[in-house]
């Protein structure tokens, strides 16, 4: 073989392996460490998922607008730490989500009032009622003033709220509650009629 011949095979074998070796070898990115965060957590393999999951939050922390993938990021620590039971740890989370929130927005958004839901709920789910109910009261009434009383979100909140009432064994003011929230949706029932029905 002649030298050029050499040279060429020596190129080729080397540019073959660092294909390869880069392709293995390539850095996580957001997007492939969420996907493989949420396919652990749909095989119930929480540990793993929760391992990507952080991996991906510090990734979405490094971005210069952290937005969208901060939040996706953090929602899904929310999912995972709850679905293990782990409420102190989800309750630090969506902590943070509601002072982003307000920090961005301000205390009256329609946001802020999602992220008290989202707190008032993992109270909820440790048993924790007083809690959620001062936090679903704050939901109550900024989404009330933002939105208006009869608007879809406030039935929603309403909903969660008639439901911890029944909880707190409440009955009375649940079944108030749930008449105000199914009055909201027969409100905003879409009905879709058949061609010439």
């Amino acid at each position: 073989m002649t030298r050029i011949k050499l040279l060429a095979l020596f190129v080729a074998v080397v540019g073959t392996g660092l294909y390869f070796y880069s392709y293995f070898h390539e850095p996580e990115t957001w997007d492939t460490l969420n996907r493989k965060g949420i396919l652990a957590f749909k095989q119930t393999r929480y540990a793993e998922a929760e391992e990507h999951l952080m991996q991906a939050l510090k990734l979405a922390e490094q971005f210069p607008h952290k937005g969208r993938r901060l939040y996706f990021s953090l929602y899904q620590l929310v999912d995972i730490y709850q679905v293990q039971s782990k409420f102190t740890s989800a309750e630090q989370v969506l902590n943070r989500i509601l002072k982003m929130d307000e920090e961005k927005f301000g205390h009256g958004h329609p946001n802020v009032a999602f992220a008290f839901n989202n707190l008032a709920s993992n109270y909820r789910m440790r048993g924790e009622y007083e809690e959620a109910e001062v936090l679903l009261e704050q939901a109550l009434q900024i989404l009330e003033t933002s939105m208006g009383r009869d608007h879809v979100l406030v039935g929603n909140i309403l909903e969660h709220y008639s439901h911890l009432l029944r909880t707190l064994g409440r009955i009375a003011e649940a079944e108030i509650m749930e008449s105000r929230y199914q009055e909201i949706f027969s409100k905003h029932i879409v009905v879709i009629q058949e061609p010439g029905g």
